[in-house]
C-alpha cells in the first residue's frame, strides 16, 4: 500500500512528501521490501537524485533485501540517462554476481549509451536474451545519431 502511494507522490514529482512517507514507515515499524526500495530508486533517478538512488540501493542490501531485476534495471537506467559511464557497468556486475539475470530492459538501458554499444550487444548475445525491436531500434537510433553507422555494419555481422 506505502509504496502505491509513494510512485503516486513520485509521478506529481513529490519527491520530499514521498521520502516522509518512507521515514513514516520506520515510524510505524512497517517493514520495507524490495517493491518500496525499488520504488525509491525510481524516484530518485526520475528526480535526478542519483546519490540518493545509490544510497537506497545499498541501503536495501544492507537490510538483507535482495534487489531484484526491477531494482537492479531502475538502478542502471537511471546511471545510463544520466550518462554514468562506470556505474550501469558496475550495477550489471553486481546484477550478475548476485545470479540476478539480466532482461532484454536490462540491456536497453544500457545500449542507449552508444559509447556501450559494442560492449553491451555482445554481453546479449553471450547471455542468451533475445534482443527484441525497441533493442534494435536503439542501437540504430544511437549509432546513427552519433555517425556512427559503420560501427553498426560492424555489430551485424
Amino acid at each position: 500500500m506505502y509504496s502505491v502511494i509513494i510512485d503516486s507522490l513520485y509521478k506529481d514529482k513529490l519527491v520530499i512528501d514521498a521520502f516522509h512517507l518512507y521515514s513514516e514507515m520506520d515510524v510505524k515499524n512497517i517493514l520495507h521490501n524490495v517493491v518500496t526500495h525499488t520504488t525509491l530508486i525510481y524516484g530518485f533517478c526520475i528526480a535526478g537524485q542519483l546519490k540518493q538512488a545509490v544510497s537506497f540501493f545499498t541501503e536495501m542490501v544492507l537490510k538483507n533485501i535482495n534487489p531484484d531485476v526491477y531494482a537492479f534495471n531502475e538502478l542502471i537506467n537511471g546511471l545510463c540517462k544520466e550518462r554514468y559511464m562506470k556505474g550501469p557497468k558496475h550495477v550489471l556486475a553486481v546484477m550478475i554476481r548476485q545470479s540476478v539475470e539480466p532482461d532484454v530492459v536490462t540491456y536497453n538501458s544500457l545500449v542507449k549509451d552508444v559509447i556501450k554499444t559494442t560492449y553491451v550487444f555482445n554481453s546479449i548475445a553471450r547471455s542468451g536474451v533475445t534482443p527484441n525491436v525497441q533493442s534494435y531500434n536503439i542501437i540504430i537510433n544511437g549509432l546513427c545519431k552519433n555517425k556512427l553507422v559503420a560501427k553498426y555494419v560492424i555489430l551485424c555481422k
